[in-house]
């Protein structure tokens, strides 16, 4: 049994995403195994799934906060602790660059404190004010990590990551890491790469990425192709 884990958003779910989906489809067939693993929360992404029809067996979210099964039981759950979280509310909450900040509690978004806090996450209007800010946070508090996506602060309990819950969950299965294949394209999907498992990047990924990679794709599926030859 292999086990293919991959990115959503410019990985699975790009131009090619009709070719990826069937792929997938032929991989879990024969016994495979499928894994998304997104910064998305649960929500924004099971829409897509039942839209496309996409097969999978687990769900990797919160940039790696986060792990369910198919039957969307939570495996795995790391969260931001308590006053760490109120902390970093309070500094959002005084930047007249950011707006919206919001609380992932791994099931919902809310803006009550009084659950878990599995992510924090924040819109901003200024690039540069923005990565300034994470940095007085990341100075106050050294048990979180936090990056800029394209509009919008991410900020997670420090020992997140994909890598750890991919394996995490390859730990669960019993499958050695030379039979996981991991692809992404961002900053958030640099951590697949640091355990010992076959990790691609997409060719339109960070350059970053791609340098500690095997290699690159210009899609999943023909990744999905070669793993099935193999």
């Amino acid at each position: 049994m292999k086990v293919l884990v991959a990115d959503f958003d410019k990985t699975l779910f790009d131009e090619n995403y009709i070719k990826n989906i069937e792929s997938i489809k032929q991989f879990t067939d024969e016994g495979n195994v499928f894994v998304i693993a997104t910064g998305r929360h649960k929500d924004f992404l099971i829409k897509d799934i039942k839209d496309y029809n996409i097969t999978y067996s687990y769900l990797i979210c919160n940039d790696g906060a986060i792990i369910f099964d198919k039957e969307m039981n939570a495996l795995y759950k790391k969260d931001i602790p308590k006053q760490t979280a109120i902390d970093i509310l309070d500094i959002l909450n005084k930047s007249k660059f950011v707006s919206e900040p919001s609380i992932y509690t791994g099931f919902d978004i809310t803006n009550n404190i009084d659950g878990d806090v599995n992510g924090i996450y924040a819109k901003f209007s200024n690039r540069k004010e923005a990565s300034k800010l994470l940095d007085i946070i990341r100075q106050k508090h050294d048990n979180i990590d936090a990056y800029l996506s394209i509009e919008w602060i991410n900020i997670i309990e420090k020992e997140v990551s994909k890598g750890r819950s991919i394996k995490y969950l390859a730990d669960k299965l019993g499958i050695d890491g030379n039979n996981v294949y991991t692809i992404g394209d961002g900053i958030n999907d640099l951590s697949m790469s640091d355990y010992n498992f076959n990790s691609y990047a997409m060719e339109v990924g960070i350059d970053k990425l791609k340098k500690g990679t095997k290699g690159t794709y210009h899609a999943l599926y023909q990744l999905v192709e070669d793993i099935r030859k193999d």
